[in-house]
């Protein structure tokens, strides 16, 4: 079989090179060309000593995986939800498709996308936390949202956690706050709305904490 293929192989390539346009060295002036003299900080933000993506950085991995009609589709459900972005009041919505800070060592994605059925969850869980978290701690910076089985895995997270389900944000404080302020004002939030908005709260180490709609629970 191999004999076989191996003299059309040679044919197809024979006649791939004889009927290719030929191309001029302006062409190939993007794979030379530095046009934006991007730097660290263009693609890089650290905040409380963790590496989160610029915009920047999102729009192009949107880009080189051709998932820029599935991202505009996200976004559009979510202002037809009424959710908004606006700087220093509300999180960066971008980072709602960020897997995490530790993508590298997970040898995964930077960003992943949710099925489109779990876009509601997401859209739950954000209106939550514009109406009731970020009118008392400010801005918020999602450390982690939508997460691959994969990734969720390599990263230690639970079996069935619910940023597999595009519901759940790990989450970091933009303004300054003491962990126990942070605590106080949290713990507040769930005993007065998380009942009757299935509130998941998970309280960790610093300032991250985990706030998700699919189901009233703490830890």
């Amino acid at each position: 079989m191999i004999r076989s293929l191996f003299p059309r192989l040679v044919l197809a390539s024979v006649l791939f090179t004889h009927y290719l346009p030929s191309l001029s060295a302006e062409d190939y002036q993007a794979l030379y060309k530095d046009s934006h003299n991007l730097t660290y900080d263009d693609l890089i933000v650290e905040v409380h000593g963790l590496k989160l993506p610029t915009r920047t950085a999102f729009l192009g991995w949107m880009i080189m995986n051709g998932v820029t009609e599935e991202v505009t589709a996200i976004h559009q459900q979510f202002i037809e939800a009424g959710i908004y972005e606006k700087k220093g009041v509300t999180m960066p919505l971008h980072l709602v498709l960020l897997q995490g800070t530790d993508w590298v060592l997970n040898d995964t994605s930077l960003f992943t996308l949710p099925s489109p059925e779990n876009v509601p969850n997401m859209i739950r869980t954000l209106k939550f936390i514009q109406q009731y978290v970020e009118p008392e701690l400010g801005p918020l910076i999602p450390v982690s949202g939508k997460r691959s089985t994969i990734y969720n895995e390599s990263a230690g997270g639970a079996p069935r956690s619910k940023h597999m389900e595009f519901c759940a944000l790990d989450l970091v404080p933009m303004n300054d706050i003491t962990r126990t302020e942070l605590h106080r004002k949290l713990m507040k939030i769930y005993n007065v709305a998380g009942r009757e908005n299935g509130m998941g709260l998970g309280l960790y180490s610093g300032v991250r904490f985990h706030i998700d709609t699919c189901g009233h629970r703490s830890w």
